[in-house]
C-alpha cells in the first residue's frame, strides 16, 4: 500500500470513528409513542431514570401524572405530533405531595423539580405544567423548581399553582434563564428567585420576554426577586404587585409592562447597602403607584419609565436617591410624592398630573 493510500484510509477510518463517538454521546429517548425510532417509555420519570441517562428526552403530546424530579443534565422538552403540540404534566391521581422544602424550611411540592444538579444544564421547554386537582393543602404548590442547578425555562407554561416558577441558588452559583414563557393563574407569586428575601447573591437569573398573569386580586406578585437579577421585557398583569425586588445584590428592570388596576403596585424596589440597581424605560399602566421607592432606597437608577392612569407616579418615601430622573408621568393624581425638599427638583416631565411634586419636609 502506498504512503498516500495509507495516510487516505486512517484519515477515513479518524472522520468515521469520531463520527460515531459523537453520535453516541447523545441518548435521547422518548415518552409515548411518537418517535418510534427512539427507545420510548411511558411516563416521564422512567425516562429520567433509565440506563444510561438521556441526555435528550422528548416528551409527546398527552397529559402525564406524576411529579418529576431531575437530578441530572438533561434537555426536557416537548414535541409535536400530529395536530397536537402539547404535552402536559399534571398531578398524579393521589395529588402532589411535598418533595423538598422553601428556605425556611416550608413544605413545598413541585411538579417538576430540579434538584442539586452542579454537574451541567437541565434545559426545559415547550412543556405545560397544570396543577388541576392538586389535592395538597399542606404544602407550596410550585409548577417548575429549580434548587442550585443551572439551565433555562424556555416556552413553558405554568397555570393554577401557588407559585409558577420558582429558582434558589447555592453553593454551584448557578444561572437560570426564564424566558418566552407564560406563567398564569397562581395564587400567590408568578416567578420567584432566591425564595424568601434570601439576600444571599448565590444565583444569577435572567427573566425575559415572558406573560405573567395571576388570577387577579389577593396579595399576588408577578416577581419576587432578591440577589442578582435581570427582568426584561415581560408582561406582568392583574397582580397586587407587579415586580418586588428586594436587594441583596445587582438587578437590572427594564421594558417592562406592568398593568394592574387600583389597589396595585407595579414596581416596589428595596436596596441594600452595595446594590446597584437600574429601572429604566419599563410602562406602569393603572396602577395605584407606579414605582415604590422603599425606605433605604438611596442609588437606585429609575430612569426613563412611563407611568400612566394612577393615583401617585413615584413614591419616594423621602429617599435620598438623586438618580430618579427623565421619566414620563402622566394622567396621575400626585406624580411624586414624599419627595426630600433638599433635592434638587426631579426633571421628569408631567402631563395631565394634578401636583407635579409633593414635598414632605423630610
Amino acid at each position: 500500500m502506498s504512503r498516500i493510500s495509507f495516510v487516505r484510509l486512517f484519515s477515513v477510518l479518524a472522520l468515521t470513528f469520531g463520527t460515531s463517538a459523537l453520535s453516541a454521546s447523545t441518548i435521547t429517548y422518548a415518552v409515548g409513542n411518537c418517535r418510534p425510532n427512539l427507545a420510548s417509555f411511558s411516563t416521564i420519570s422512567a425516562a429520567l431514570a433509565a440506563v444510561p441517562s438521556a441526555n435528550v428526552i422528548h416528551v409527546c403530546p398527552g397529559t402525564y401524572n406524576e411529579q418529576v424530579q431531575i437530578t441530572q443534565p438533561v434537555k426536557l422538552e416537548g414535541v409535536a405530533s400530529g395536530l397536537s403540540a402539547q404535552a402536559i404534566i399534571a398531578p398524579p391521581a393521589g395529588g402532589l405531595v411535598a418533595n423538598t422544602s422553601d428556605v425556611l424550611g416550608n413544605p413545598v411540592a413541585a411538579q417538576i423539580l430540579v434538584n442539586q444538579v452542579a454537574s451541567g444544564p437541565v434545559n426545559i421547554s415547550d412543556l405545560t405544567v397544570d396543577a388541576t386537582g392538586n389535592g395538597s393543602s399542606n404544602s407550596t404548590v410550585v409548577g417548575i423548581c429549580y434548587q442550585n442547578s443551572s439551565g433555562t425555562v424556555n416556552h413553558v407554561a405554568t397555570r393554577n399553582q401557588s407559585i409558577g416558577i420558582a429558582v434558589d441558588g447555592g453553593s454551584s452559583n448557578p444561572l437560570v434563564t426564564i424566558e418566552n414563557s407564560s406563567v398564569h393563574d397562581y395564587d400567590f407569586i408568578g416567578i420567584t428567585v432566591e425564595g424568601l428575601q434570601n439576600l444571599i447573591p448565590d444565583l444569577t437569573a435572567v427573566i425575559k420576554e415572558n406573560e405573567v398573569v395571576s388570577v387577579g386580586g389577593g396579595n399576588s406578585y408577578g416577581i419576587q426577586a432578591d440577589g442578582n437579577v435581570t427582568v426584561a421585557n415581560n408582561l406582568f398583569d392583574s397582580n397586587f404587585t407587579g415586580i418586588y425586588y428586594f436587594g441583596g445584590g445587582a438587578a437590572s428592570i427594564s421594558g417592562n409592562t406592568v398593568v394592574g388596576n387600583s389597589g396595585t403596585i407595579g414596581i416596589d424596589i428595596f436596596e441594600v447597602s452595595g446594590d446597584h440597581i437600574s429601572v429604566t424605560s419599563n410602562k406602569s399602566v393603572t396602577n395605584n403607584q407606579g414605582i415604590v421607592l422603599e425606605i433605604g432606597v438611596g442609588a437606585a437608577a429609575v430612569q426613563g419609565n412611563s407611568i400612566t392612569n394612577s393615583t401617585i407616579g413615584i413614591e419616594f418615601n423621602c429617599n435620598p436617591d438623586p438618580n430618579v430622573h427623565s421619566n414620563i408621568i402622566s394622567d396621575t393624581f400626585e406624580g411624586i410624592q414624599q419627595f426630600p425638599n433638599y433635592l434638587a427638583f426631579p426633571s421628569n416631565k408631567y402631563f395631565n398630573v394634578g401636583v407635579e411634586v409633593v414635598p414632605s419636609g423630610c
